[in-house]
């Protein structure tokens, strides 16, 4: 017999255009905006949020470190913790984005390394084409 479907929770808001029209970015799912009160209910999903959450409070000293609001930082290579996984880890550790003993090395190193790198470098395109029209680089 076949499982029910489970009841997701409703979310704070959904973005929906003046004229009813929802907004579809990502594979028949709209845009809503939830909290830990009312996140999705799944398969793995207890897993996902905290992650999401350590990752955002990494991403914050992170882009402190990199980023200013006209673009990159010069980093001198000595101190360029992004340039592999293994400094990353040893940086996120010393200044207490983790405690060692919850930083999970592999898993710090292959996840969190690779989103941190991928987001920093959309931040930094991002600030680099403010102002310009889209569709050019």
């Amino acid at each position: 017999m076949p499982r029910k479907k489970t009841v997701q929770p409703l979310p704070l808001e959904e973005l929906i255009l003046d004229d009813g029209t929802i907004i579809d970015l990502r594979h028949e799912e709209y845009i809503e905006v939830r909290d830990e009160t009312c996140q999705k209910i799944g398969k793995g999903m207890h897993n996902h949020y905290p992650y999401l959450k350590k990752r955002d409070e990494v991403l914050l000293m992170v882009g402190n470190d990199y980023l200013t609001p006209e673009g990159r930082k010069k980093i001198l290579p000595e101190n360029d913790y992004l340039s592999n996984p293994t400094k990353f880890w040893r940086k996120i550790v010393c200044i207490g984005g983790m405690a060692a003993s919850e930083a999970d090395d592999s898993t710090v190193r292959r996840r969190l390394y690779k989103d941190i790198k991928q987001i920093i470098s959309q931040l930094e395109k991002g600030i680099k084409n403010r102002g310009k029209p889209s569709g050019t680089s």
